[in-house]
């Protein structure tokens, strides 16, 4: 699992309570990663077990970066609602 979902975790967790978004699902969503922004992705297990390197999509549902004033910067895309609604 992500360090930075795990360093995050109640500040994911409260920004999703307030949007009416599904945590729960959103910490078993792929994960990716860079020193300051964490890309939550849904992979479908049915179609492939190693997401990209099945040419597999893996459609971006939430992307959560930190800014340098330290404010976690949230952005949805038009999967959000569908699969954390």
């Amino acid at each position: 699992m992500c360090k930075l979902f795990d360093e995050w975790r109640n500040e994911i967790k409260d920004y999703c309570r307030q949007q009416g978004l599904n945590f729960d699902t959103a910490e078993k969503l792929s994960q990716s990663w860079n020193k300051n922004t964490v890309a939550l992705s849904y992979r479908n297990p049915s179609k492939g077990s190693n997401g990209l390197l099945d040419d597999t999509p893996c459609p971006l549902v939430l992307l959560i970066r930190r800014e340098k004033n330290g404010k976690l910067v949230f952005e949805q895309t038009e999967h959000t609602k569908k699969y954390l609604a």
